[in-house]
């Protein structure tokens, strides 16, 4: 105790310097920070004089364009007739005066007193060349003709039939914006002017710094060459400026922000002592917390330090101790995991889980759910010898560092350890079985150097893919992680890896593979088939890479893809002459709960000009058999576009009359493995007569898929089944080879 006192000591010591050096360094940030809060603070001030004046300007050139569109719609364009509605105008107008100029730069001006003035010559004002030439402008100060008093002069183009025939011009007194500028801000404190890009003054406020007449901002005053040439480029990209100025012994902060009219800038200036008197306050606020931080830091330093050590067990127990069942969890085995591979025997690495368990938790309840984990982990304990660890990862899954001798051994303690976890009644009014799934990975001892360096996630992946492989199996619930399963998981990877750059390359190709009718054995249509052919020349099938492309949900840019070929092929045969052969196309599940991918159906057909007939959409019986309801409002929808839509491998899995009799489909295929297996016996031919029968009386054409021989043909042709197609008329071949060979016999 005394030993932490004084480490305490010196702590508190050593963070109170430091506390002094970093009250310096905040004192630096501090005052920094109020040069940067003065320039937000001046820009918001000075931006609402900028509104203030703009909304004025914007206002005023409204009032005159809204005035020179309804002259122009006049069809006479009578000069009597404006100047009439001039002298109206002037008088509900806040100007000193409106005018109407003619092309031959002619001006007509009337007084808001009523004086009028005709026929004046004012060709020799540049703003008002750029008036009719179409463009509304806002003049810089000039002198007024009439009066000689400063001015800022509008000009707003009338146009009458497409033609520029004159302007309509008003006047405003400089002295309107200066009275806006004049105002008191910041207490009187600060002088704003309006300025332009080179610093010179434009409208003077009355209320200014240097009281005597100046031309230019710069003429007096202490600002430097180099702040000075920093304020022009700024002024000059129409970009804010800020910088320091100093006159008689004061600073002064000084922003200039662009007005947006010509090349106008709001110049404001503000004492410095005048937004710095919060400083001395913010100061000695900011000092005061630094001693009540030290203060109290002295006082709760004891009391933290007591309640570490608490902490310290207590984040040991949350960080390596899985708290529903007291085992070890998987921050402990990783962390143990290098040492315990060091010892000079194979280790088997097994990773476990249960099938089902969620339906555990959903309907005996999380409760009796608990129970069981608690029972897992205690029959795992108990079936632990010397050296062996086991812990609980998360959910129902379990991890175990077994010792291995030989793989009999082995299966004797899993199925020990399986039996035991089996034996638990989960409720005693329900017979439920508990079935688990284990994957293996041996880890051998001759290179103990290798397993130094294994990392832990490489000694567990094995153990996963194995465990993957046959998650949810009852049948076969154990698996070794070996050369087959280690490849599947690289293929898969090496594939996921390629897809999209494949994709891009066109390394994706279409087959065709051809229908015929059975009656007559004419072409029917054609079923799009992908080929991956890599750079090398290599063709990968889809058995290889599809079931990969279904579980990450590239399927669907693939077989979007497949229906854009299959309609820019359907395209050209028509262009070419040939006949306009239907292709069928596979769509994955995905497509049938996106409604934007509809869309994306007709936009693809209408792209290519091709009735969407011609399209067939091919849907797997397990997608219907998925979703009945959702499927068959799509199905109802793509009719409704005009598709085909015909169910792929009827007979496959789970067939039902129900698919039938609710989906809209024009097509049934039977899958070929049904047809290949049931056609060998009377009762499996009778099946799919039966089949192929109700098709007929629903009207459904009637496909069958995997024809190889003459004996299925006779058989199909003599239960009147519609389509073929198979082997026995041709293999997939590719676009061009399918052209060639099978549709010039059409043509």
């Amino acid at each position: 105790m005394k030993r932490q006192i004084t480490i305490s000591s010196v702590l508190v010591a050593v963070i109170s310097v430091v506390l002094v050096l970093i009250s310096g360094v905040i004192y630096s940030s501090i005052k920094g920070a109020q040069e940067k809060d003065a320039q937000k603070y001046m820009n918001e001030i000075v931006s609402q004089y900028k509104t203030i004046i703009t909304t004025q300007i914007d206002g005023d050139l409204q009032t005159l364009e809204a005035l020179a569109t309804f002259l122009g719609q006049d069809e006479t364009m009578d000069l009597g007739a404006i100047l009439v509605r001039l002298e109206l105008e002037s008088g509900s107008n806040a100007f000193n005066r409106m005018g109407f100029v003619s092309p031959d730069k002619k001006g007509y001006f009337i007084d808001t007193d009523g004086e009028k003035n005709y026929g004046i010559d004012i060709s020799d004002e540049a703003f008002l060349q750029k008036t009719l030439n179409g463009a509304s402008v806002v003049s810089d100060i000039m002198e007024d003709k009439l009066t000689g008093q400063p001015i800022v002069c509008y000009g707003v183009p009338v146009v009458h039939n497409g033609t520029i025939t004159g302007a309509i011009t008003a006047t405003r007194l400089t002295s309107n914006f200066s009275k806006i500028i004049s105002q008191e801000i910041f207490d009187g404190a600060a002088f704003v002017h309006i300025v332009d890009q080179e610093g010179n003054f434009i409208i003077r406020s009355d209320h200014a710094v240097i009281p005597k007449p100046l031309n230019n901002i710069f003429d007096d005053g202490d600002i430097s060459s180099e702040i000075r040439t920093s304020i022009l480029a700024d002024m000059e990209k129409g970009g804010n400026a800020f910088a320091t100025f100093r006159y008689q012994g004061n600073a002064y902060w000084v922003t200039f922000i662009p007005i947006g009219i010509n090349d106008w800038q709001i110049f404001c200036l503000v004492p410095q002592s005048f937004l710095n008197h919060n400083f001395n306050t913010l100061l000695f606020v900011f000092v005061g917390v630094m001693i009540c931080i030290f203060v109290l830091f002295s006082i709760l330093f004891l009391y933290i330090y007591s309640i570490l050590r608490k902490e310290q067990r207590t984040l040991q127990r949350f960080a390596y101790k899985d708290i529903l069942t007291g085992a070890d969890n998987r921050n402990r085995f990783v962390t143990d995991l290098p040492a315990l591979l060091q010892e000079p025997w194979d280790h088997a690495m097994i990773l476990m889980n249960i099938s089902g368990f969620k339906f555990v938790n959903e309907f005996f309840g999380f409760q009796k759910g608990n129970l069981l984990l608690r029972h897992i982990s205690a029959v795992l304990a108990a079936n632990m010898d010397q050296g062996e660890r086991y812990y609980r990862d998360n959910a129902d899954h379990f991890g175990l560092l077994l010792h291995y001798t030989d793989k009999d051994t082995l299966m004797a303690r899993i199925h020990k350890i399986y039996q035991e976890i089996n034996d638990y009644t989960v409720s005693p009014n329900q017979d439920y079985r508990i079935n688990c799934n284990f994957g293996i990975s041996i880890i051998q001892s001759n290179s103990p150097k290798e397993k130094a360096v294994l990392a832990p996630d490489a000694v567990l992946n094995g153990a996963l893919l194995a465990l993957n492989s046959v998650s949810g199996n009852t049948s076969y619930p154990i698996a070794f992680y070996d050369e087959a399963i280690h490849e599947k998981a690289r293929k898969k990877t090496e594939i996921e890896s390629l897809m999209h750059a494949a994709l891009a390359n066109g390394e994706f190709h279409m087959y065709l593979q051809p229908k015929y009718y059975l009656k007559g054995q004419t072409l029917h249509s054609a079923e799009a088939l992908v080929r991956w052919v890599s750079e090398d020349g290599t063709i990968h099938y889809p058995d290889e890479f599809i079931p990969v492309f279904e579980e990450n949900g590239f399927i669907t840019e693939l077989d979007m893809f497949m229906l854009e070929q299959a309609c820019k092929r359907v395209s050209y045969w028509i262009e070419q002459g040939y006949p306009a052969v239907p292709i069928s196309v596979n769509q994955s599940r995905v497509f049938f709960y996106d409604e934007n991918y509809l869309e994306k159906f007709r936009q693809t057909v209408d792209r290519y000009h091709i009735d969407p007939s011609l399209i067939i959409l091919e849907v797997t019986e397990s997608v219907a058999m998925s979703d009945l309801t959702q499927v068959k409002m799509v199905i109802n929808k793509l009719h409704h576009m005009g598709f085909t839509i015909s169910m792929d491998d009827f007979g496959s899995g789970y067939s039902s009359l129900n698919t039938l009799k609710d989906l809209d489909i024009a097509e049934l295929k039977l899958d070929k493995e049904f047809l290949s297996e049931q056609s060998t016996s009377p009762r499996g031919k009778m099946v799919i007569e039966s089949m192929i029968h109700l098709a007929r009386a629903l009207s459904i054409t009637t496909v069958a898929e995997g024809i190889e021989n003459e004996g299925q043909l006779a058989f199909l042709e003599s239960i009147h089944c519609d389509i073929g197609q198979g082997y026995y008329f041709a293999k997939p071949i590719p676009v061009d080879q399918f052209e060639n060979i099978i549709l010039k016999k059409e043509t």
